[in-house]
């Protein structure tokens, strides 16, 4: 059994993982099983790998269960803390683009063609993997600067060397 062939075309566009198969891989495979790494979206069947039909069945139920909670409670929460970028220093260096699990960066153009990173605040989980590797310093983590983290980091080694 192989994945069909416009699924690397609906991976991109949904933002989602996939196993060295080339099938579509859970958020973790005993905790959230049906769950993907993008919000909202689930998985089920043979799109996870190959299975028999009881298996895509429950998982197909499974998944339906979890789809229906967000519908049930009318909203949905999303992170607060996200990634946020100064266009004027980002130099377009795309380090982030690649480094992104979420898939929530792009480069977009500015003013006069200036290109930039751009966040995606709905697919951003707030978990400063490119604050860490931008070398511009130029992505920063909403609610937490660079300066107030490093400040944290040096009154907790300080307290560590009394």
């Amino acid at each position: 059994l192989e994945h069909s062939a416009g699924s690397d075309e609906l991976r991109q566009t949904l933002g989602l993982s996939r196993s060295a198969d080339g099938f579509y891989m859970e958020a973790h495979p005993k905790l959230r099983p049906v769950d993907t790494l993008t919000d909202g979206v689930y998985i089920a069947g043979v799109a996870q790998g190959p299975k028999d039909i009881p298996d895509s069945v429950a998982q197909g139920s499974a998944a339906a269960s979890r789809a229906a909670i967000p519908m049930a409670k009318g909203e949905v929460e999303i992170e607060p803390i996200i990634a946020s970028n100064d266009e004027t220093i980002c130099g377009a260096c795309q380090v982030c683009v690649e480094l992104c699990p979420y898939g929530a960066i792009a480069i977009a153009s500015g003013v006069g063609g200036k290109e930039f990173a751009q966040i995606n605040t709905a697919l951003c989980k707030g978990c400063g993997t490119c604050v860490g590797a931008c070398p511009s310093g130029a992505m920063n983590q909403q609610h937490f600067k660079t300066e107030q983290i490093m400040a944290q980091i040096s009154a907790a080694l300080e307290d560590i060397g009394k």
